[in-house]
């Protein structure tokens, strides 16, 4: 699942500040123009149709016909009426022209809310991109830039390309260091065996021109160098194996039985117990093969490491409150003397055993990274090694 859509919080609060700003001026303008127009509405006409009465009686009086100021009371009429009407629809259109403003003012801050968040939602593309590992993304924006925002999404584009250089450096680094750990580990692995078979070659070689070997002698150098070269053959498939792991395949697992199944098969090989802990049962996505080849080796390591008397090995499982998937394996061998994880454990590949690699613990954790999870080896809190493995309940999500 990717991240979260961003809240529109932005544009809500733009709308409101804007419809705020323009809405309030507008109502406290529209009251003051009503209270204007209804002052100078509410003018009567009584006192004129009282002068108009005083004239007609003063015209009855002298004989004249008050004919003339009928035509005048009637306009007098028509102003009253017009300004009754005028008194009813002064507040409707004081409303209409504020829901029209209203309006207006909406668009525009809905308009202008998409102008000034369409950049910032194209900054967000790129760094859900940045955040994916994708640094080639790069954001459009015109040369040179017009405004704060396209300036900012510039300077994204050149961080990206200065990430992206720097992840190259690094990634040279990285390297050139894991091929000097490489030589490293071969130079430690090879001097031994290149060392017997040198000792053995110079027993080979007669002591005297004209004497022949002791055939004795003879044997014993070549079974050393026949051993020694068998050394060399395990190493070199070692190796091998370890460039050529297959990639996983993801499928539901029940990981109980899974290492139920590991345990019995190293049970009957080692002088050592080894004990699955009773628990809960536990179901993950992940590489069955990998998990298989993951458990082994730390279980191998275990029963190698421990002394034919010494307490059973012990792998326990359990799954905790956030869903990820804990795997123990511990042993009454010597111990680790600190806790050992991430690069500590690839470097510096030799083993203190016979005839070993030194990659049982790059193996596991080269598994436990594919799958998203994490390897850690620690002093037991009664003495021994407890390698503990964190895997997601779904690895399948993992970006590489």
């Amino acid at each position: 699942m990717g991240p979260p859509p961003p809240p529109f919080r932005f544009r809500r609060r733009l709308l409101a500040v804007m419809l705020l700003a323009g809405l309030i001026p507008l109502a406290l303008l529209g009251v003051l123009a009503q209270g204007v127009l209804e002052r100078v509405l509410s003018i009567s006409i009584a006192p004129v149709e009282a002068v108009l009465d005083n004239v007609s009686e003063e015209l009855t009086r002298r004989g004249l016909p008050p004919d003339a100021l009928d035509e005048a009371r009637l306009n007098l009429a028509q102003a009253e009426l017009a300004r009754r009407a005028l008194v009813r629809r002064v507040p409707v259109f004081i409303a209409g022209v504020g829901a029209i403003a209203a309006v207006v003012l909406a668009v525009s801050a809905v308009l202008l809310g998409r102008v000034l968040t369409r950049p910032m939602a194209t900054l967000l593309d790129g760094m859900r991109a940045y955040s994916r590992g994708d640094l080639s993304v790069r954001l459009p924006v015109p040369e040179p830039a017009r405004d704060e925002l396209q300036f900012l999404l510039g300077q994204f584009n050149r961080m990206g390309q200065e990430l992206l250089d720097q992840r190259e450096h690094l990634k040279a680094a990285q390297q050139i260091a894991a091929w000097q750990d490489v030589a490293r580990a071969l130079a430690h692995e090879l001097k031994n065996p290149l060392t017997a078979m040198r000792l053995s070659l110079a027993r080979l070689s007669p002591q005297d021109a004209g004497t022949l070997p002791d055939p004795t002698r003879l044997a014993e150098a070549v079974a050393l160098l026949q051993e020694e070269v068998d050394l060399l053959m395990r190493m070199t498939q070692s190796f091998s194996t370890f460039a050529r792991l297959p990639a996983p395949r993801f499928q539901d697992v029940a990981l109980r039985p899974l290492l139920a199944e590991v345990c019995a098969l190293y049970e009957g090989t080692s002088p050592v117990p080894v004990v699955l802990d009773p628990g809960e049962e536990v179901s993950l996505r992940a590489d069955p093969d990998g998990l298989r080849r993951l458990f082994g080796n730390l279980v191998k390591n275990a029963t190698e490491a421990s002394p034919p008397d010494a307490p059973p090995v012990h792998v326990a499982l359990h799954e905790a409150a956030d869903g990820r998937v804990h795997v123990t394996v511990s042993d009454g061998g010597s111990g680790v003397p600190s806790v050992l994880e991430g690069p500590v454990l690839t470097r510096g590949l030799f083993s203190t055993k016979p005839g070993g690699s030194g990659l049982g613990l790059p193996i596991a954790q080269k598994i436990a990274h594919e799958h998203g999870g994490t390897l850690r080896l620690e002093p037991g809190p009664q003495g021994g090694t407890r390698a503990q493995v964190v895997l997601p309940s779904d690895a399948s999500q993992v970006t590489a």
